[in-house]
């Protein structure tokens, strides 16, 4: 596979953080907030002939796409940098490098999207029991155990509500992938 075209390599991402999923989602959701408005931001400072924070701006984002496993934005940021910096412009290829920032923004949002916002939006829509949601939310919250995925506050508080626990049974879950000893919550809830 050719990494210069590849949008997120979350391999490549999880080996420069020794491994840890949570930082790397962490990081790419930093990633997102904080580039999202590169295009607008960026022509602004080309705008006001502010070069020096325009080549600023796309070194950084050349370093933090580098770092992060973004290779396709990392090798079409070079070209757009060195315009900027030797020509004082952006190039021809640059509405192409924003269609570029834009899909990449698109897929770590996808890759780090809470996975119960849409189950939140299907539930409400189905009108689905209770006893349902609940066994969905029991599901997904052992899969995501058992595959030792990184779980936010936000989707665990979402899947204990759905699950009715005791304030006891969910104070030891919320313990247990505190400290990622994601065997303690399978065994919390009686799960082999």
């Amino acid at each position: 596979m050719d990494k210069s075209t590849t949008l997120v390599d979350l391999e490549f991402g999880m080996s420069q953080l020794s491994g840890n999923k949570k930082l790397l989602f962490t990081l790419l959701g930093k990633f997102t907030d904080e580039y999202r408005l590169l295009d607008a931001n960026l022509q602004a400072l080309m705008e006001k002939e502010q070069y020096d924070d325009a080549y600023s701006l796309m070194h950084t984002l050349k370093g933090v796409t580098g770092n992060l496993g973004l290779f396709a934005l990392h090798n079409d940021s070079k070209q757009i940098e060195s315009a900027i910096r030797n020509e004082q412009q952006l190039p021809g290829n640059y509405p192409q490098f924003v269609v570029l920032l834009n899909d990449t923004v698109a897929e770590v949002d996808s890759l780090t999207a809470e996975p119960a916002a849409s189950e939140a939006q299907t539930n409400a829509t189905d009108n689905v029991t209770n006893n349902a949601a609940a066994e969905r939310a029991e599901k997904q919250l052992v899969a995501a155990l058992k595959a030792s995925e990184f779980i936010s506050q936000t989707t665990l508080d979402e899947w204990l509500n759905a699950m009715n626990l005791s304030d006891e049974k969910r104070e030891a879950i919320i313990e247990a992938v505190d400290e990622l000893d994601y065997e303690e919550a399978l065994a919390t809830l009686d799960v082999k």
